[in-house]
Formats: C-alpha cells, sequence, structure tokens
C-alpha cells in the first residue's frame, strides 16, 4: 500500500544541497517500508491542507540511540551513588529481584519513550542470560523501535572463557535463523563488556569467532579514568574497591599493563571499522591517533558521561580527525531520560564548538553507520527505509540551510505529531 505525507519541510538528506524540500511529499511503500520518492508537492490547495492552527509540519530521519541498555530502565535519584564502584554495586542490588517479566516491562517503558521521543532506531545492550524475543513485544506495544542487539559478555577469569564463548555459540545457533526472519526490526551484535570485565582470553575467542560470523562489535572503553588506572596496573576504583566487591580481588593487577584502555584494545587487535568504542572520555591524542587508524567508530553519551563526573570528550579533535561519532543515552539509571532530543541539547550546550549540523549527523546518520544501518535509515532519500519523525513548527519560521539544524536542535518531545518506522505510523499524538 502506497501512502504519502505532506510537510512544509521534508529534510532529505545532509549531503545534498540544500537538504530540504519546502511543500513537500514523501511517498512511501507500508509494506515494503521503503521510500519511493521525495519530491515537491504539486498539491494547489498545499497550504491550506498542511497547517493547521498556529503551526506548519517538517519531516526529519528518526533519530538513532547508538547505546542504551534498556533492561536498566530505572531513575537514578539523589540517593544514587556517582562513584562508579558504588553505582555499580547499587545496580546489581536493584537487578536481583528482575524476574524476566519484570525485565520486559522495563523494556517496553524504555521502548514507549524512544518512539514518543523521535527514535527510531536503538543499539541495545542484552545480556546473554536476558536475552528478550522482539516479536513478542511488538504484540504488546506498537512503540517499538528497531534495535541493533549487542549480545553482552562479560568474564574476568580467563579459566571461564571457553565456557562463555560456548553459552554464546549455543545462543548464535539457537537464534540466528529466528532473528533473520525479522531483521526489519531486530539485528544482532556482540558486545564484549569492558577491559575491567573480559579477559585477555575470553576478548581473543570472542575475536576468533566473530571472525566467522563478523557481527557489529561494541565495547565500553575508557569511560572513567579508574579504566586507565585499573590497566596501567595503578589501582583505582575499579581495582581498589569494585572488583574486590565482585569477589574478582586475584584480577585487580593486570598480567600485562598499557597506557590506556584504548592502546590495550589495539594491542588485541579488536579495534576496526566493524567496531564501536561506548564512551571514550578519557582518551589522549595517541588514543585518538589509534581510533583513526584503525577504522573504529566513537559513541558518545554526554548526560551519562556527566552523571559519572567522567572528562569531557574532546569532540572538535575527534571529528577534526574524520572520527564517525554518533550519540547515545545509556541506561536510565545514569541519565534523566532516554530522548536523543535531551542528548542533543545537553550536548548544544556541552560542545558550543560544534555546529549544529554536525550534532544532528551525530543523531541520524553517524548513529545509521555506528550500527551498521548506513543507506538503510538515517536519511530519507528514496529505497531508504521509512524511518522518520513529523514535528510541528511555527508558521512564521522560515528555513534555510544556515537555520535549520538550529531549529531542530530547539524542538521539544511535545512538537513530535507523528513517528513512522518501516514505512508504518506506530505513534500519532493527534489520534
Amino acid at each position: 500500500m502506497i501512502k504519502k505525507y505532506f510537510a512544509g519541510y521534508i529534510l532529505i538528506s545532509q549531503a545534498a544541497s540544500p537538504p530540504f524540500i519546502e511543500n513537500g511529499e514523501l511517498i512511501v511503500d507500508e509494506t515494503s517500508g521503503k521510500i519511493l520518492s521525495v519530491l515537491k508537492s504539486n498539491k494547489k490547495n498545499y497550504q491550506s491542507v498542511e497547517r493547521s492552527g498556529d503551526f506548519r509540519t517538517i519531516i526529519i530521519p528518526g533519530f538513532i540511540n547508538s547505546h542504551t541498555h534498556t533492561d536498566l530502565t530505572i531513575k537514578s535519584d539523589d540517593k544514587t551513588p556517582g562513584v562508579f564502584s558504588k553505582w555499580v554495586m547499587s545496580l546489581i542490588e536493584k537487578r536481583k529481584s528482575f524476574s524476566p517479566d519484570k525485565q520486559n516491562r522495563l523494556r517496553i517503558k524504555a521502548f514507549k519513550e524512544f518512539v514518543k521521543s523521535g527514535t527510531t532506531l536503538i543499539g541495545d545492550i542484552i545480556p546473554l542470560d536476558s536475552f528478550y524475543n522482539i516479536n513478542d513485544l511488538l504484540l504488546k506495544t506498537k512503540l517499538v523501535p528497531k534495535v541493533k542487539g549487542f549480545i553482552e559478555l562479560r568474564g574476568l577469569d580467563p579459566l571461564c572463557a571457553p565456557a562463555i564463548l560456548n553459552e554464546f555459540r549455543a545462543f548464535y545457533k539457537k537464534y540466528n535463523n529466528i532473528l533473520r526472519k525479522n531483521e526489519n526490526y531486530f539485528s544482532l551484535g556482540i558486545s564484549p563488556h569492558s577491559i575491567y570485565s573480559v579477559s585477555e582470553e575470553l576478548f581473543k575467542e570472542i575475536i576468533k569467532e566473530n571472525s566467522k560470523i563478523r557481527l557489529k562489535v561494541a565495547i565500553h572503553a575508557s569511560e572513567h579514568l579508574a579504566e586507565t588506572l585499573f590497566i596501567s596496573g595503578n589501582g583505582g576504583d575499579i581495582a581498589v574497591n569494585l572488583l574486590p566487591a565482585l569477589n574478582l580481588t586475584k584480577f585487580s593487577k593486570p598480567l600485562k599493563t598499557f597506557s590506556s584502555p584504548i592502546s590495550y584494545l589495539d594491542y588485541l587487535k579488536i579495534l576496526n571499522k566493524n567496531t564501536s568504542i561506548i564512551h571514550a572520555n578519557e582518551i589522549n591524542d595517541e588514543d585518538i591517533e589509534i581510533i583513526k587508524k584503525s577504522g573504529a567508530n566513537i559513541i558518545h553519551c554526554p548526560r551519562s558521561n556527566a552523571f559519572f563526573n567522567s572528562k569531557k570528550l574532546p569532540l572538535k579533535k575527534i571529528l577534526n580527525r574524520g572520527i564517525t561519532v554518533s550519540l547515545g543515552t545509556d541506561s536510565l539509571y545514569s541519565n534523566k531520560t532516554l530522548s536523543i532530543l535531551d542528548e542533543l541539547g545537553y550536548a548544544k550546550k556541552t560542545h558550543f564548538d560544534i555546529s549544529s549540523k554536525d550534532l544532528f549527523a551525530m543523531a541520524t546518520i553517524n548513529g545509521a553507520k555506528a550500527l551498521s544501518f548506513p543507506n538503510i535509515t538515517g536519511t530519507l532519500e528514496p529505497n531508504s527505509c521509512g524511518d522518520f519523525t513529523v514535528f510541528k513548527i511555527d508558521k512564521n519560521i522560515k528555513l534555510n540551510e544556515g537555520n535549520i539544524y538550529d531549529n531542530i536542535l530547539s524542538f521539544k518531545k511535545t512538537d513530535i505529531i507523528k513517528v513512522v518506522i518501516n514505512g508504518n505510523v506506530v505513534y500519532n499524538k493527534l489520534n
């Protein structure tokens, strides 16, 4: 079934000049979910049809949240520890009471917030023992974004590495064919959690296994100064507090030391064009060059990083080196909302030297690259998936190439009228 969407502005692609069509129509095939065309509307009564009260409309690509944990959709408060080791332990205590049903309720809560704030694709970290079938959740709500599900693997004891990999292999064999049948909504990735929770042996097992199945990889790295202190053998919160609290004291001092988590990942040869480095706040110039040379990308979570009082990501320097950076919210347990709109607003205040256009790219097309969905979502070009959000704008605002991105970054959740995924309306505020 063919459906047309009309708007005062349609932002097609940042690579185009101009990037938008004024008074346009977007034609989508609801069966295939693909965009057929975006063109100037020939409706003679366009203005009267598309204006409603005091606003017009703009259609933009759906936002992409490249990093989150939907099973941690529990709000932090004034009592939530800001010190990393204490935060992890408080989280472990809360998780003890999470039944599979509770986890799915938390995920549905997260999904609803994503969609209602204009997000159409997420990168979700999923522990192996709490994997969810997205088909089950789609039966309970239409408000489900597309998901890149990164299966999280942990294990600091090198003797456990073979057993952990065997468990993952069994999972992959069981679910791979099922997941392929629903790849319009769900795609699989893998996430060796971090340098302080994965042994060198397990990293190597994962790298070897992934050379066969070729999944997208995401790793938490250089989120806190404590990681650098740990891998360099200089103690810090992870070595002194976290690992002993988890009864892992004997692994508090690494067998090999490195100047930084990034240099350790480089040594492991896990960094390449299919690897996302989550956070990367505590990186230096040498790390930036390693990342650039490897082709890896960075997922920036500015509000979560501020929660832990991490160092400010040197975003300008990173972008100047041509490294792809996308945007994530992390979990609600280290953030106030799961809205990429809110994340963009905070990023604009924090990185005042970065253009609104570059920040918008981080929340759309760069996220598509990070999650291995380029040319599928993140733009509204023909043959891309129909993943987009319709916003209302003041009827007196005249958009142009110079101000369109500044205006988008000023949008609020309340400005959203519709959200469309795979050509189908999943959220309609007017209904």
